[in-house]
């Protein structure tokens, strides 16, 4: 199976906005969670649902504000093993933003995971144009 996941989607709304839906909790809170992180690189980045449960847990890689966010994913279980690294990068467009987005994965997926993990990032990359469209009006 493939290791690398990658998508697009065009969202009507500057980078800037885009960028708030992942560091602004206010906005972030509309995916149904948010992420508790300082925003410097080396630093953890972890996604709590709305219940306070810890979803997810990374290190932040690189950050640029409204352009770039690399992060990794660690194993929920152990948090010592690397799952895989998401980059996403904000293209400034005028008045629109192509998000680019990626996760590289370090282990092998069957094929059935990995059509499941695509829809999951149609989803999430969906909920977040949704977001950033709706805070630009």
């Amino acid at each position: 199976m493939p290791s690398l996941i990658q998508k697009t989607i065009t969202i009507t709304a500057t980078p800037h906005a885009v960028w708030r839906v992942f560091t602004d909790p206010e906005v972030t809170k509309l995916m149904g969670g948010h992420y508790v992180s300082t925003w410097k690189t080396g630093e953890s980045l972890q996604w709590k649902d709305a219940d306070g449960q810890m979803n997810s847990y990374g290190i932040i890689l690189e950050l640029e504000p409204d352009k770039l966010l690399k992060h990794s994913l660690y194993d929920m279980k152990t948090k010592s093993r690397v799952t895989s690294f998401i980059t996403y990068r904000f293209e400034d467009m005028g008045k629109y933003t192509i998000l680019h987005a990626e996760e590289e994965l370090t282990f092998d997926m069957r094929e059935d995971q990995f059509d499941e993990a695509l829809e999951g990032w149609d989803l999430a990359l969906d909920t977040v144009k949704e977001i950033a469209e709706s805070i630009s009006k």
